[in-house]
């Protein structure tokens, strides 16, 4: 049956309808829900039941699956990169969109449509004063709507109308892409306008059926493309019959949600509102009650399920008008809910509307296709289309304060709008690119600190390089602890043109002497002393110290020409021998402490000086002997440790101040990154120069990445309150997995089968080798620096050689 579309003309965000109406649509940025806490929660439906309580009536409220536009995401990726300079990054970008390529994610585009006023063209175009008083009146309108903004309605352009009019027609038969938010879109990309193309709906698909199947609840769209291709889709409008007496919010209520949840099924919504006052509907309800009552009374002596069914209907109207009663503010929304499944084929179709009604079967929500009904339940899904007796046949009624508790307007997102993609969102399940801006993340005053946490085998290390290979490309620089016996970051550096190996065993290739790598004197005096004597087991105000104290004054170094620690150590010798009394004694006791360290890495004048303008600096620290988190903190252990942890653990907090020094400045993007970072946070400088990192990392374009098992023992103070850039990666611990989800601000004790969630169902093992599948590598919970909650799959850089880099260890680490 061929049908005439409803639109007679169209003028920036205005439809002028053939049927006389005037109506306005808008583009309804979602909000964040996700995983978020209930009072979030809470929040986000007192928006929605402000919108409702103030739209007109036939309000349509329309949510479109596509294709996301991967040029776009691509533009994204791109954003304030300088691309004369970054070719590495370049070659990132390209690779990355043909992966994203593979995995076709999807995306939702909100509307709502208002009927503005009644205007008839009569076959002609609206004239400009025509067009300037509908615009005020739509402006007007969009002010009581939304006062506060809290959907950020956005005109959309004239083409999106015949693009949901196309859509509608091919639903899931064609890959048309999601139009551009016209805020975003810039002229260079922006398509051409669309237009509407003609169709033919062929309600029960009966030209192609025997009489006995012609009446099937189902649509076959066919649409005649410019080439002549005919593009044919099945589909089924399927609306809730039945809904369970007590919908709990949040978590139950939430019915639209779950759409996006189901493997190859791609469903649209449609939503017409219409609004009764409260005294209006208390009124008609003391009717209806009345009706019922006589009902009963008629069959007070009888025994049936038609009584019982009776009683149930009183029951719960009596509930729904005590909701009216107690609360003044609510007032009575009738709805009726259209979701359209597509299909390229039938019996793809039959498999999506199985699949779907079993979904909502366990939400004890019914769905039924009507028969007869699908061409006109079709036109819903179209802004303008006119009223008719079916949308009110498949009407519900219920209270604002429960209609609210649908939320149909959120989203999922997570992490930012642009920068690199270094994953997918899973919680949405439309698999939209994850964009990372972390570098930029200073430059919008916002804290670029990272904190990672999981299991052995469970991913960390493999995100970790991840990030560090984007600063490279990005033009920053890092610095980064390498603890694994195998090097597992040594190979990354083949892929790094200007990266550095600092190895601190006894070859080491170069030197961490502070007095040779910091040319302001009083800096490098600082650092000196904070490492050297607690290395040599001097205290600070003792005579010995005060001695090294007096030596490294920038006047003393100069006069007798001590450019580093092995200078030092000689001046030293030199005096002892030749002086009495108590200073020679303080020379001899720090001369062999001096020589009891037997640390090439900090007296061989020979070795040059660590470059600290490298692009990547990887520093191995295998070799050393660290001491344990108790041997940190309790006094006696500390003053008893041997003297091969107590070089490790200097050096482990020297190289922590030589990258405070070489990053927290202004200038080139530098980020410290510590794999097992419980052996720098554990100590007193280790914290503070985490905290620095993360209080003033912003002020200075640098950032800080920490790993660790447990972020509850490991991440003190500042890493563990201020970080905002949180990753959990599979612990199957369940005490770990408890302070996991609690670190990234989930209430355990409300979700706990999030804490299962992340036990067994993020990057699982499975066999007796406990191998995870290369599609579920990766997956990870995200708390983002907007306070949201979601879970990811990091998928590593997409460059070939990068990613054998990043990836291959001896180990064989599973991600």
């Amino acid at each position: 049956m061929k049908f005439r579309q409803p639109t007679a003309a169209r003028r920036h965000h205005l439809q002028w309808t053939h049927h006389g109406g005037v109506y306005a649509t808008y583009f309804v940025e979602p909000l964040d829900y996700g995983l978020r806490q209930p009072e979030d929660k809470f929040g986000v439906a007192d928006s929605h039941e402000s919108l409702v309580l103030n739209c007109p009536d036939d309000t349509l409220l329309l949510s479109l699956q596509a294709p996301l536009d991967l040029v776009d995401v691509m533009n994204r990726s791109l954003d304030q990169v300088d691309l004369q300079r970054t070719p590495d990054y370049i070659k990132e970008t390209l690779e990355g969109y043909r992966r994203i390529a593979e995995i076709a994610p999807l995306t939702r585009i909100y509307t709502i449509t208002f009927p503005i006023n009644k205007s008839q063209l009569n076959g002609q175009e609206p004239s400009p004063r025509e067009i300037a008083a509908q615009l005020a009146a739509a402006d007007e309108l969009l002010t009581v709507v939304d006062p506060e903004g809290d959907f950020n309605f956005r005109p959309v352009p004239e083409g999106l109308l015949p693009f949901i009019w196309n859509h509608n027609l091919m639903r899931g038969s064609a890959l048309e892409h999601a139009p551009q938010d016209p805020a975003n879109a810039s002229p260079s990309t922006a398509p051409p306008t669309p237009f509407f193309h003609p169709g033919i709906l062929d309600e029960g698909a009966r030209t192609e059926k025997s009489f006995r199947r012609s009446f099937d609840p189902m649509l076959k769209a066919m649409v005649r493309l410019d080439d002549g291709h005919v593009i044919n889709s099945y589909q089924a409008m399927l609306t809730p019959m039945s809904f369970q007496p007590a919908m709990a919010f949040p978590g139950h209520s939430e019915f639209l949600s779950v759409l996006d949840g189901i493997p190859d099924v791609s469903v649209d919504w449609a939503m017409r509102i219409r609004r009764r006052d409260r005294e209006s509907a208390m009124k008609l309800n003391e009717k209806v009650l009345g009706k019922l009552g006589v009902q009963l009374g008629e069959r007070d002596s009888d025994v049936g399920f038609h009584t019982q069914e009776l009683r149930r209907k009183v029951d719960t109207l009596a509930t729904y008008n005590d909701t009216l009663a107690t609360n003044e503010n609510a007032e009575e929304v009738e709805f009726t809910t259209v979701l359209a499944v597509g299909a390229p084929t039938q019996t793809d179709l039959t498999r999506c509307v199985g699949t779907l009604r079993k979904k909502y079967r366990r939400l004890g929500i019914r769905l039924d296709a009507p028969r007869g009904a699908q061409r006109k339940f079709w036109m819903l899904l179209n802004p303008g289309a006119p009223a008719d007796s079916v949308y009110t046949d498949y009407q519900h009624i219920t209270a604002t304060p429960d209609w609210a508790g649908f939320v149909p307007f959120t989203t999922a997102r997570l992490l930012d709008d642009t920068g690199p993609v270094i994953g997918v969102n899973l919680l949405s399940g439309l698999f939209e690119p994850l964009h990372f801006n972390f570098l930029n993340k200073a430059r919008s005053d916002i804290s670029p600190a990272i904190a990672i946490a999981g299991e052995l085998g469970s991913g960390k290390s493999y995100f970790m390089k991840t990030l560090l290979s984007i600063v490279a490309d990005l033009l920053g620089q890092f610095l980064v602890i390498d603890r694994s016996p195998a090097g597992e970051y040594t190979p990354m550096l083949d892929t790094i043109p200007g990266s550095v190996l600092i190895s601190l065993d006894e070859n080491p290739r170069f030197t961490l002497d502070s007095l040779r790598i910091f040319s302001d004197p009083h800096k490098a005096r600082s650092i000196t002393l904070d490492t050297i004597l607690p290395l040599l087991n001097i205290p600070v105000v003792s005579s010995p110290g005060i001695l090294l104290a007096e030596i490294l004054q920038p006047e003393h170094r100069a006069a007798e020409e001590l450019r580093s620690l092995a200078d030092v150590r000689d001046y030293l010798a030199r005096k002892a021998s030749t002086g009495r009394g108590r200073d020679a004694d303080d020379q001899h006791a720090l001369v062999r402490a001096m020589d009891a360290v037997e640390a090439p890495v900090l007296f061989d004048r020979a070795l040059p000086p660590m470059p600290l303008a490298a692009t990547a600096t990887v520093v191995r620290t295998h070799t050393l002997a660290l001491p344990t988190v108790d041997e940190l903190t309790l006094t006696h252990a500390y003053a008893n440790l041997p003297w091969r942890k107590r070089l490790g653990h200097t050096l482990y907090e020297l190289v922590a101040l030589l990258a405070r020094e070489q990053f927290l400045k202004p200038g080139r993007f530098g980020m410290f990154a510590i794999d097992e970072a419980y052996h720098l946070t554990a100590t007193n400088v280790g914290k503070q120069i985490v905290e620095e990192f993360v209080r003033d990392g912003r002020k200075n374009e640098a950032g800080i990445a920490l790993a660790s098992h447990d972020p509850k023992a490991d991440y003190a103070t500042a890493a563990h309150n201020l970080v905002p850039n949180r990753f959990g990666f599979r612990q199957r611990n369940p005490v770990l997995a408890a302070n996991e989800m609690e670190w990234l601000g989930v209430d355990i004790e409300r979700d706990a089968y999030l804490i299962k969630q992340l036990r067994e169902n993020t990057s699982p093992p499975v066999g007796r080798k406990e191998t995870v599948a290369p599609n579920r590598r990766g997956e990870c919970f995200i708390a983002d620096g907007r306070g949201r909650i979601g879970r990811g799959k990091i998928l590593g850089p997409a460059r070939e050689d990068r990613a054998r880099a990043v990836s291959t260890t001896p180990q064989q680490v599973m991600i």
